[in-house]
């Protein structure tokens, strides 16, 4: 690991020869890729298509993250096109670029402006570690952290399973806790904690929505607090405890095939305009077929094992959110891919935001009041 270097000596030697300024800030780019202080295939993680993995048992351990490194803000120099004073450099007074503290690399990404509040990945789960060990009721003698960056380190995730807070809700069918913390260096992402579980049968991220449910997420604006944000993460083993009763009230209600794909139908894959899916009732709309097909030979293949109920119907959802590229068959028996071409953690991000608005919608309300 390199040592860290003065980012005051690199203003001269390495912005102004590595930017190319434009006088458009919206469509300001960078020549130089960004690279970091190691190389993470050389550190025993996992790589995954778009980013690395790294799964250990410890909340202060910040590991990958130190490895990725951090980014600073440095003052962005353009090369003036004309008028007086022409091709000479020239400073931009509210906004930034963002450097990389151990090699003096340039992000590619848009120049940050004054109100944009940067939050380094290490120092985040630093701190998010050491609040859980020392302020939170939550378990953590026995958890699974799942950390993942993605980008080159432009984004970061962190998931923790507690496996001392599980449930079986029928016929050895295992849920956990987990909590999930999302952070980006570069814009992309906004700041987002939220709590949820983890259904061991199909590896699902299950979300869940509504007052039961801890989501808080907020843009890198200069009001968000990350200390607030992490200690209300508390809140994710109340949170716990009142789904529980939920995940048991769904596998308690029948729901059919029929009342499923007339659900989706209505919701999910249902297509205005030809432009997207939206969660509001309209009197024309088209049906996404392809994905309605993926749904119903979900149901009909996860209700041969735990029944025509809500919780099958559930975890057809939370399938779709977390598996991307699954593939399923359709009505006429062909097998068929259900992809996006997307990265997987966005899409995974979009959909399980979908699913939470779907849970508190009038629709999903109406199939839980089903006797």
């Amino acid at each position: 690991m390199t040592d860290q270097i003065d980012i005051e000596e690199l203003i001269d030697a390495n912005i102004q020869n590595n930017l190319e300024g434009e006088n458009n800030i919206e469509t300001f780019k960078t020549n130089v890729p960004p690279k970091w202080n190691v190389s993470l295939d050389d550190c025993g993680y996992k790589q995954l298509p778009n980013g690395t993995e790294f799964v250990h048992d410890d909340v202060r351990n910040i590991r990958l993250f130190e490895d990725v490194g951090t980014v600073e803000p440095v003052p962005l120099f353009v090369d003036k096109p004309f008028g007086v004073g022409m091709g000479t450099m020239q400073k931009l007074e509210k906004y930034k670029a963002l450097i990389s503290t151990h090699t003096g690399d340039v992000l590619n990404c848009r120049p940050i402006s004054d109100t944009y509040k940067l939050v380094n990945h290490s120092e985040l789960f630093e701190k998010q570690g050491k609040y859980l060990q020392e302020n939170s009721d939550l378990p953590l003698n026995n958890v699974e952290v799942i950390d993942r960056v993605y980008e080159n380190g432009r984004r970061a995730s962190r998931t923790i399973h507690f496996n001392d807070l599980k449930m079986d809700v029928g016929q050895n069918d295992l849920v956990k806790c987990r909590l999930d913390v999302f952070n980006s260096v570069d814009m992309s992402w906004a700041f987002q904690v939220f709590s949820g579980a983890y259904r061991s049968l199909c590896q699902n991220t299950q979300v869940f929505g509504g007052e039961k449910a801890y989501q808080n997420k907020h843009l890198h604006t200069q009001n968000l607090n990350v200390d607030a944000m992490l200690t209300n993460a508390n809140t994710s083993l109340s949170s716990w405890y009142a789904n529980q009763d939920a995940m048991i009230h769904w596998k308690n209600t029948k729901v059919t095939d029929k009342k499923f794909a007339t659900f989706l139908t209505n919701t999910l894959c249902k297509v205005e305009n030809g432009r997207g899916t939206k969660l509001i009732a309209d009197a024309e709309y088209k049906v996404n077929n392809k994905l309605l097909n993926f749904f119903m030979d979900k149901y009909h293949a996860e209700s041969n094992q735990s029944g025509e109920n809500l919780w099958t119907a559930y975890n057809c959802l939370t399938y779709w959110s977390t598996h991307t590229d699954a593939n399923y068959v359709d009505k006429n028996g062909k097998d068929q891919t259900l992809g996006e071409t997307k990265s997987k953690h966005t899409v995974q991000m979009n959909r399980q935001n979908k699913i939470r608005q779907l849970l508190t919608s009038d629709a999903w309300q109406e199939l839980e009041l089903v006797a």
